[in-house]
């Protein structure tokens, strides 16, 4: 696991109490992880921050799994819009 994957997954792990070991990039945020609404918020919330983001509610809205959030984290991290 790359180094921006590690840290998209210590975050989600952090706010899920789901050992990094058991989260897959498969993982849907709301039905296999169980993050409502708000929990959902306070993840990218928390990764704009870790990752000095700019993240807009249409964007954030379009990040349903794990390998999404991968995905946005390693293009916003390189300059790249999404």
């Amino acid at each position: 696991m790359d180094p921006v994957a590690k840290r998209v997954c210590k975050i989600i792990s952090t706010l899920t109490a789901i050992d990094v070991a058991n989260l897959h990039p498969q993982d849907r945020l709301r039905e296999d992880l169980g993050l409502d609404r708000i929990a959902r918020l306070e993840l990218i919330s928390t990764m704009a921050e870790e990752f000095q983001l700019d993240v807009e509610l249409g964007e954030a809205q379009k990040l349903v799994d794990v390998q999404g959030l991968i995905d946005f984290a390693r293009r916003r991290s390189q300059g790249e819009r999404a």
